[in-house]
């Protein structure tokens, strides 16, 4: 989670009643100790476009796919590096969902991107999205292996090229479990999928919708709780994080200041060498001068 340089919930630990609702708002440094925070939460379509509500408090506030509280995360470069959406259900922070559901449209025709829709019996369908790979690397990864360029290049498929690999074989009437971020388009909400499985038949698709059903009721259902003890234990731990997240600034400020004076000392021995060399081949230079001329005197 990316916070402003502004961030509109109070440092303190007292908690934001919404007096509309009748729910309580915790400040954006608790959102660790949600049980929504970190995991792919389980929705339907509807959920998605008419449960899920934004929050002016949180307005300022964005979330990063590319960051390591991502769920499942592995270090690589995300389709999804772009803010996401942060919504609430009821006043569980919510940045990463799944649905599942029958694909009714597929299209594959645009540039830059793939673009499909999942109906998932819910009065609501989801667009996902997912970018196809760049015009460079698609000619690289289909280059003749003699091509040199082909075999420096890693072996081993990323998890972003998988990815879009799978995409690339879906069609209408395919079951999916697609996992993602929430963005979006013409006002209208959309997933931007980071994982995809296929749900290959109805006894796993009815396990996948029995979870969902179960995780409503456990969770989502009831708002999100925390007691005064807890709250102050997270503020703790982000006051920790934050000095910690100073501490390593700090760290990086002080290896960049004594690698620029290595780096000018470097230039300075290299400089005097320099001096030093063009003093020897000036000298050397009048030396064979006087000496050429000497010769020529006794030759005359």
């Amino acid at each position: 989670m990316q916070k402003p340089d502004h961030d509109p919930c109070p440092h303190d630990v007292t908690s934001l009643p919404d007096s509309s609702t009748h729910l309580t708002f915790y400040p954006a440094y608790s959102f660790n100790a949600s049980d929504t925070w970190s995991k792919w939460v389980k929705l339907t379509a509807r959920d998605i476009h008419h449960v899920l509500k934004p929050h002016d408090r949180y307005s300022d506030i964005t979330t990063n796919a590319a960051r390591h509280d991502r769920p499942d995360h592995h270090h690589r470069h995300d389709a999804a590096s772009s803010s996401s959406l942060l919504l609430f259900y009821l006043n569980h922070p919510i940045q990463f969902v799944q649905v599942v559901g029958v694909i009714v449209v597929f299209e594959q025709y645009f540039e830059k991107f793939w673009l499909f829709t999942i109906d998932d019996s819910s009065g609501a369908t989801i667009d996902v999205t997912c970018p196809k790979p760049e015009k460079e690397k698609q000619d690289n990864a289909n280059a003749p292996k003699s091509d040199p360029h082909h075999q420096s290049a890693t072996s081993e498929p990323t998890e972003e090229e998988l990815l879009q690999k799978a995409v690339a074989t879906l069609d209408v009437g395919v079951v999916v479990q697609a996992k993602g971020t929430l963005s979006t388009f013409r006002s209208s909400r959309q997933i931007t999928l980071l994982r995809l499985s296929i749900v290959s038949d109805t006894n796993h698709e009815m396990v996948l919708i029995a979870s969902r059903t179960t995780f409503l009721k456990s969770t989502l259902s009831k708002p999100w709780t925390l007691s005064e003890s807890q709250l102050m234990k997270v503020h703790r731990e982000a006051q920790g994080e934050k000095e910690e997240e100073n501490k390593r600034a700090t760290r990086r400020k002080l290896k960049q200041a004594q690698r620029c004076q290595r780096e000018d000392r470097h230039a300075r021995l290299i400089n005097k060498e320099y001096e030093v060399e063009e003093e020897y081949r000036r000298t050397a230079a009048k030396e064979a001068k006087a000496a050429g001329e000497a010769f020529q005197s006794r030759a005359r």
